[in-house]
C-alpha cells in the first residue's frame, strides 16, 4: 500500500469534510481527523526507541491526527539539531491511521585527517581550520575549508598546492570523518627581493633593514614577523610612524618579493610654557609607551594634561599641541598654559531649609584651602540635587556663583574663590495614593508588598522606577515574558501630593513544554536535568532560566552552556533547548613553589636551635571527571617537598639523642579521591579518599596512612555542613627526646585512630584568597573511641572566626581580624599499669608560624608547661590564637601589612586562660600575583623566654603563598 505524507492526507480529509458538509441535511458525515492507532519512528530503516526522541513525538496512539501535533513534533525534532531531514508519513489501517516518522540523521564532522604530501605539519593545517570555523567545518562548508587550506599553503610557500576533500560517514554514533588529500608540491624560494624605502627622498639609505634574504623559503608568517620586528626596532628609536608592507609575485616555483618600507620622521616630544612634573610627562603623554603619535593619542594627551592641572586648581589651564616636521624630524610641542591657581576660600548655601548646611558641606567635598576643582563642584552639586530628590523635592534646582577674591599681595599667583550655591528646593511631594490596574495574577496586596512607594512617603522617582522593574521581574519569573508595566505619577495641590498609577499588561503565561538536551555525548541527560530549575508543565521563569545556566556551568563539565527557549506552534508553550559542549574528561595539572621560614632543629648540644630553611616543593595532579556520564570524579594528587629533617642516634631508649641533618624528599603526600555528587538527590557530595603522607614537625616526624569518607551538604550559598569518618595509622619517628614526651607517645609511637568528625561553616567573603569584605566562621569537632576501633579515645573542638572590612578611604585598606580557640580532652585508659588521658602527638594543638602567631617559628609558641627541657614544644590540649592585621595598598600590586598576633598553648583544656597570651607585633609586604598573594612577614617577640641555657629568638620572618588568615 502506498503511504502518503501526513500533510497530503490531512488536505484530502479536509476537502472531503467540506463536500460532505455541503450535502443534504441529515446525511452521515465522516470524522474530520482519523484516529492514530500506531506510531513508529525510524532512522535509516531501523526503529528508534531513544526516549530523548520518542518523548518529543506529539502524535500519540488514541488521539486524532492533527496538523497542530505534526507541526509541533517537527519543531521539537528540529531543535535537536540531529537530523538532516524529518519526514512524517501516514497510511490508512484498520480503525484509523499509522503514523511513521522517518528520520535522516546528520553526520557531523568530528575528525579531520590529512593524507599525501602535506608540506606543512598536520597540526598547522588543523589549526588553520579550527581557527577559521571555531571547531570542525560542517558538510556544507567543505569547499570553503578546502580553499582555506589552499590559502594557508600559499601563504606558507606552496603556490601550486592541490587539495581534494571527501567525507566518510560513520554510524553508532552518527559522525563523519573529513579527509583532505594534499599535494603541496615544491616549496617556493625567494628569488628576487626588492626593498624600497618609500620616503627616501633626500635621506640616506636605511642601515637597519628587515632580515629577509634571497634564497630562503617563502613564508608569509615569517616575513610578517620580521617586518613587525623592524617596525618595533624603529619605534624604539623614536620613529613612531614606521611602516613595512610586502607583496609577492609567483614565478613558477619561485617568489619575487617586494618590501616597501616607510621610516617616517623621527618623533620627539617637547613641552613649552609652564612646567610639568618630570615624572608625570610620560604618563600624561604616552607616545613612547604606545609607540604611536597619531592624532587621537595626541588629543587624549592634551586633555590628560588639562585635567591634571585642573585637579590642582588651575581651572583655566590649556595644553594645545603643534606638529612641526623639518628634514625628517617631527617635533610635537605641547604648549602648557596653567594660568592662575584658584584655591577654595569659602562655600555658602542659600535657600536650604530642609537640609542642614553641615550635611550639604559634606556632600560638596570642597574644603577651605584646597585647590578649587570645578569637576568636584559639579559632582557635589549633583549630589545635593540627588539628596533633595531622595527626600521628595522633585523640582529642586541649584545655581552656583563663583566669586574670585584677589590676594593682598598682587604678585601672589593664587586666587581665592568664594562659591555660593543658591538652592531652590521647590515643593516637597508626598505620595497620597498608589493604584494598580490590569493585575489578575498578583493581588493588590502582593503588589503592595513588592513596592517601596507607599502613601505617606516622600515621592522619589527612582523608587517608582525600581518598583516598576521589580513588578515586571516578578511577572517574568512567573512565566509572563511579555509583561509590560507602566507608571504614571499625577501631581496635585501645587505638586505637594502625588498619586502613583501602576498599569500592568500581563500578557499570556508561557509554559515549558519539553526539555531538549543536545551536545552531551558522555554526560547523561539525568545529570543535566537535575541541575535545571525548569520543568515541563511549569512556568518559564526568567530567574529559573538564569539559575539553570549557573548551576550547569558550576558542574565544570562543559566548555560552553546555552539554555534558550524555542517557540513552536503554540503561543503559550516553549521548548527549552539546552546545548552543551563537553570539556575533556581527563584533566591534569602541575606546579611548584618554595616555602621559607624559621624551624627548630636539634643543635650540637642536643638543645633546640632555630634556623632559616628554604623548602622547594612541587605537585602533580591527574584526574578523570564525568565517570559513566554521572559527574563522578576520580583524582590523584601528589605533592613532594625537599626539606631537611633530623635523624637521631641513641644508645638506649632513655639516652639523649644527637641530631644529624638529613636533606631530601622528607615530606610527601599522595591522595587518591573518588567523588560521588548529589548523594540522595541533595546538594551534597560524597568523597572517599586514601591518604599516604609523611611530614616534618618540630619535635617529631610522622607517617600517616588514612582512609577517609567525607560528605558535605550545602545548606545554602553561605552555610555548609561537613561530616567524615577516618581510619588512620600514624607512626612517629625521629622523636627529639623520648624522656620528655608524654606517656602516650612513648606507649604508642605507632597509633591507630578511628574517629568521626564534623563541621559547620558560614562564609560571606568576597574572595577566598584575598578577601576585602565578609566573614568566615567554622565550628569543627572530632570524636575517637575504643568502641569504633581507635586505640586511644578523645574529643576535640576547634572554633575559628575571621572578619574582613574594607575601610572607607580612597586607597584600598582592609582590616582583618581572626580568632581561633581549640580544646580537647583525652579519655582515660590503663596501659601497662599506667593511667593515660593524653592526646597523641598528631592530634595535640601547636601554635606559631606564618599562619598562626608570626612572632614565632613553626610550632615554637610555648610556655613553661608545654616545652621540654631542651626547648622543644610538646603541644597541648588547649590553644588560643588572635590575629589583627591592616592591609594597605601601596602601588600597583604591592601591599603593606601591619599586624599584632597573640596566642598560647595550654597543657589541659581546663588551663585555658584568655589573659595568659603572648603578643607579637610585626609587618610585612604582599605582592598580589596572578597565582595569589605572595607575602613576606617579619614578626617580633618582645618578651623572649629562656628555656635551659637557650633563649627564644626576638624576631622571625616568614615567606608565604596566600594570606596569613
Amino acid at each position: 500500500m502506498r503511504r502518503l505524507p501526513a500533510f497530503t492526507l490531512l488536505l484530502c480529509l479536509q476537502a472531503a469534510v467540506c463536500v460532505l458538509q455541503g450535502g443534504r441535511a441529515g446525511a452521515q458525515t465522516l470524522p474530520s481527523e482519523p484516529t492514530i492507532v500506531d506510531v513508529r519512528v525510524e532512522q535509516e530503516g531501523k526503529p528508534v526507541d531513544d526516549p530523548a526522541i520518542t518523548s518529543l513525538i506529539e502524535t500519540r496512539v488514541g488521539q486524532p491526527l492533527s496538523m497542530r501535533d505534526v507541526r509541533e513534533t517537527m519543531a521539537h525534532l528540529i531543535s535537536l539539531n540531529r537530523f538532516e531531514n524529518i519526514e512524517p508519513l501516514s497510511e490508512p489501517v484498520a480503525n484509523g491511521v499509522r503514523v511513521t516518522w522517518v528520520l535522516e540523521p546528520l553526520h557531523p564532522v568530528d575528525r579531520i585527517e590529512f593524507t599525501g604530501m602535506t608540506g606543512l605539519s598536520t597540526g598547522d593545517l588543523r589549526h588553520a581550520l579550527t581557527e577559521r570555523y571555531a571547531g570542525f567545518p560542517t558538510e556544507g562548508h567543505v569547499d570553503e575549508a578546502r580553499e582555506t587550506l589552499l590559502m594557508q599553503l600559499r601563504r606558507r610557500g606552496y603556490p601550486n598546492a592541490k587539495v581534494m576533500a571527501r567525507i566518510e560517514p560513520t554510524h553508532n554514533p552518527d559522525r563523519a570523518t573529513l579527509y583532505f588529500d594534499v599535494d603541496a608540491g615544491m616549496r617556493a624560494r625567494i628569488m628576487g627581493l626588492r626593498m624600497t624605502q618609500l620616503d627616501a627622498n633626500g635621506r640616506s639609505n636605511l642601515v637597519d633593514v628587515p632580515d629577509i634574504k634571497d634564497g630562503q623559503p617563502y613564508d608569509e608568517d615569517a616575513i610578517q614577523k620580521e617586518l613587525t620586528a623592524w617596525e618595533n626596532r624603529l619605534r624604539n628609536k623614536g620613529f613612531y610612524e614606521a611602516r613595512a608592507t610586502h607583496g609577492v609575485q609567483w614565478v613558477g616555483d619561485s617568489a619575487a618579493v617586494f618590501v616597501n618600507l616607510t621610516r617616517g620622521p623621527h618623533v620627539s616630544i617637547a613641552f613649552a610654557g609652564d612646567p610639568l612634573p618630570q615624572n608625570e610627562k610620560d604618563r600624561l603623554v604616552p607616545v613612547r609607551e604606545q609607540g604611536s603619535a597619531d592624532e587621537d593619542l595626541l588629543e587624549d594627551s592634551s586633555r590628560a594634561i588639562e585635567n591634571f592641572l585642573h585637579q590642582r586648581g588651575y581651572r583655566d589651564a590649556t595644553a594645545q599641541f603643534t606638529r612641526d616636521e623639518r628634514e625628517g624630524e617631527l617635533v610635537i610641542t605641547f604648549n602648557v598654559k596653567r594660568g592662575l591657581r584658584y584655591v577654595m576660600r569659602n562655600v555658602q548655601f542659600t535657600g536650604n531649609e530642609s537640609i542642614p548646611t553641615a550635611q550639604l558641606q559634606d556632600l560638596v567635598r570642597l574644603r577651605n584651602g584646597e585647590p578649587f576643582v570645578r569637576a568636584t563642584l559639579d559632582a557635589g552639586t549633583q549630589a545635593i540635587v540627588n539628596t533633595y530628590r531622595q527626600g521628595g523635592f522633585t523640582r529642586a534646582q541649584i545655581k552656583h556663583n563663583e566669586n574670585v577674591v584677589l590676594p593682598e599681595n598682587l604678585n601672589d599667583p593664587d586666587r581665592g574663590v568664594d562659591v555660593t550655591l543658591a538652592i531652590d528646593e521647590g515643593p516637597r511631594s508626598i505620595v497620597r495614593e498608589v493604584t494598580f490596574m490590569g493585575n489578575k495574577v498578583l493581588s493588590e496586596a502582593d503588589l503592595q508588598r513588592m513596592t517601596v512607594v507607599s502613601p505617606g512617603r516622600p515621592f522619589v522617582g527612582g523608587e517608582m522606577l525600581n518598583d516598576r522593574n521589580r513588578i515586571a521581574t516578578e511577572y517574568r519569573n512567573r512565566g509572563y515574558e511579555s509583561v509590560v508595566v507602566t507608571t504614571e505619577p499625577q501631581f496635585a495641590e501645587k505638586d505637594t501630593q502625588v498619586t502613583v498609577h501602576f498599569t500592568i499588561n500581563e500578557g499570556p503565561q508561557i509554559i515549558v513544554d519539553h526539555i531538549i538536551i543536545v551536545g552531551n555525548h558522555r554526560t547523561s541527560n539525568r545529570t543535566i536535568e537535575r541541575e535545571l530549575t525548569l520543568y515541563p508543565g511549569q512556568p518559564l521563569g526568567e530567574a529559573a532560566l538564569v539559575e539553570s545556566r549557573t548551576r550547569l556551568a558550576a558542574l565544570q563539565l562543559f566548555r560552553r552552556v546555552s539554555i534558550e527557549p524555542v517557540a513552536h506552534g503554540s503561543e503559550t508553550k516553549r521548548d527549552i533547548l539546552v546545548q552543551v559542549e563537553e570539556a575533556p574528561a581527563t584533566f591534569m595539572g602541575m606546579g611548584g613553589g618554595v616555602e621559607g621560614g624559621f624551624v627548630q632543629r636539634v643543635g650540637v648540644d642536643g638543645n633546640a636551635e632555630e634556623r632559616f630553611e628554604v623548602a622547594p616543593r612541587g605537585f602533580f595532579q591527574i584526574g578523570r571527571r564525568n565517570l559513566w556520564g554521572k559527574n563522578r570524579t576520580i583524582n590523584l594528587f601528589t605533592r613532594v617537598s625537599l626539606r631537611s629533617t633530623n635523624q637521631f642516634v641513641a644508645t638506649a631508649p632513655v639516652a639523649t639523642p644527637t641530631g644529624q641533618t638529613s636533606y631530601g624528599f622528607n615530606e610527601y603526600r599522595v591522595v587518591p579521591t573518588y567523588t560521588e555528587p548529589r548523594v540522595f538527590g541533595l546538594r551534597s557530595n560524597l568523597q572517599v579518599q586514601g591518604i599516604l603522607e609523611q611530614a616534618v614537625r618540630t619535635t617529631f616526624n610522622f607517617r600517616r596512612r588514612e582512609f577517609r569518607a567525607q560528605g558535605d551538604l550545602a545548606l545554602s550559598q553561605r552555610y555548609h555542613l561537613t561530616g567524615f569518618y577516618s581510619l588512620q595509622r600514624v607512626n612517629l619517628f625521629d622523636i627529639t627526646d623520648l624522656n620528655d614526651l608524654p606517656q602516650i607517645d612513648r606507649t604508642f609511637p605507632t597509633v591507630r585512630l578511628s574517629k568521626f568528625s564534623g563541621s559547620v561553616s558560614r562564609d560571606t567573603r568576597d574572595d577566598l584568597f584575598d578577601p576585602s569584605i565578609g566573614t568566615f566562621s567554622i565550628i569543627s569537632g572530632d570524636l575517637a573511641a575504643h568502641a569504633i576501633g581507635s586505640q586511644v579515645g578523645f574529643v576535640k573542638t576547634y572554633l575559628q572566626g575571621f572578619w574582613y572590612r574594607r575601610l572607607p578611604v580612597p586607597r584600598r585598606v582592609v582590616l582583618a581580624l581572626g580568632a581561633r580557640v581549640g580544646v580537647a580532652h583525652g579519655f582515660e585508659q590503663v596501659t601497662e599499669g599506667e593511667v593515660i588521658s593524653d592526646l597523641p602527638a598528631s592530634e595535640r594543638f601547636f601554635a606559631g608560624g606564618p599562619t598562626s602567631v608570626r612572632g614565632f617559628s613553626l610550632d615554637a609558641l610555648v610556655n613553661q608547661q608545654t616545652v621540654t627541657p631542651t626547648g622543644f614544644p610538646t603541644g597541648g590540649d588547649g590553644v588560643v590564637i588572635f590575629n589583627t592585621e591592616l592591609r594597605v595598598a601601596l602601588f600597583g600590586q604591592l601591599q603593606a601589612a601591619g599586624f599584632v598576633d597573640a596566642g598560647n598553648v595550654f597543657p589541659r583544656a581546663s588551663d585555658l586562660d584568655f589573659t595568659d597570651l603572648r603578643p607579637t607585633p610585626g609587618f610585612g609586604l604582599i605582592y598580589r600575583s596572578p597565582v595569589g598573594p605572595i607575602r613576606v612577614d617579619l614578626g617580633f617577640n618582645p618578651n623572649p623566654m629562656k628555656f635551659g641555657t637557650d633563649e627564644e629568638r626576638s624576631w622571625v620572618w616568614h615567606i608565604l603563598l596566600g594570606q596569613a588568615f
